[in-house]
């Protein structure tokens, strides 16, 4: 295969599943992960990807917000091991707030019981409706359906007259320097208001995210106690964990 059909093949993978994966484009191809290395790069220089720390995203879906079903289905595998750490990490009796990432809608499933869960997502209430162990709080405001959550000022109140022991948080993408973004800038505002008002807070990252950076960023390294991620992300931080303002739990 030419090198110019691998790239239309490459971008044609990215556009469909909004993600590629250097190890799987190599093996597929049959070339060199070195190889699929320097294409990923071409292309993000061309505009056409945006690179991430072992593979690259499609630069339209880089730079926009995914549905709440679009991001339901990506790197589930990863999210489910994220979601059972950060679990452990709750304790009885506590207020656990939850954003509505699809992140921590998979915490939703895992967590313990007698405790108080406070969200703003409407998927988060619907996966924890059932549960007659735990207690549940609907955080009002203005119904966005592409997110599946409530936003804006009525939000912001009720959250801020609550006790949160615990905030879970995801983002679409981190950088070392500058932190977690947002592509939406009602969610970033929204998640610095209850970064600053929980006690405890701990992002939920997994390794598609690393090295990517949107338009607002809302939490700096230093502005969160802990990241939980998965295995495919110990290339990325090794070396660094030393100088971390966080604890990271792999």
């Amino acid at each position: 295969m030419l090198a110019a059909e691998r790239h239309r093949s490459i971008l044609t993978k990215a556009r469909e599943s909004g993600i590629v994966r250097t190890g799987e484009l190599a093996r597929e191809f049959g070339v060199a992960e070195e190889t699929i290395r320097r294409d990923l790069d071409l292309l993000s220089k061309r505009g056409h990807l945006s690179r991430t720390h072992g593979g690259a995203l499609d630069a339209a879906s880089a730079l926009t917000e995914l549905s709440q079903n679009e991001r339901e289905t990506l790197q589930l595998h990863e999210k489910s091991r994220i979601a059972t750490l950060a679990a452990g990490l709750v304790q009885s009796g506590e207020t656990v707030l939850l954003d509505a990432s699809s992140s921590a809608l998979e915490l939703a499933a895992k967590l313990p019981s007698e405790i108080k869960v406070v969200t703003y997502s409407l998927s988060v209430i619907e996966r924890l409706a059932s549960r007659t162990d735990l207690e549940l709080l609907q955080l009002g405001g203005t119904y966005e359906p592409r997110g599946r959550r409530f936003s804006g000022m009525l939000t912001e109140n009720a959250v801020l007259s609550l006790r949160i022991d615990r905030f879970f948080f995801s983002g679409r993408g981190f950088d070392l320097q500058h932190g977690i973004s947002e592509p939406n800038p009602d969610q970033a505002r929204l998640k610095t208001l209850m970064l600053r008002h929980a006690g405890w807070s701990c992002a939920l990252i997994d390794h598609t995210k690393l090295g990517l950076r949107s338009d607002y960023n809302f939490a700096r390294p230093g502005d969160f106690d802990s990241l939980v991620t998965d295995p495919k992300s110990k290339a990325f931080f090794r070396g660094k964990t030393r100088s971390l303002p966080f604890k990271l739990i792999v």
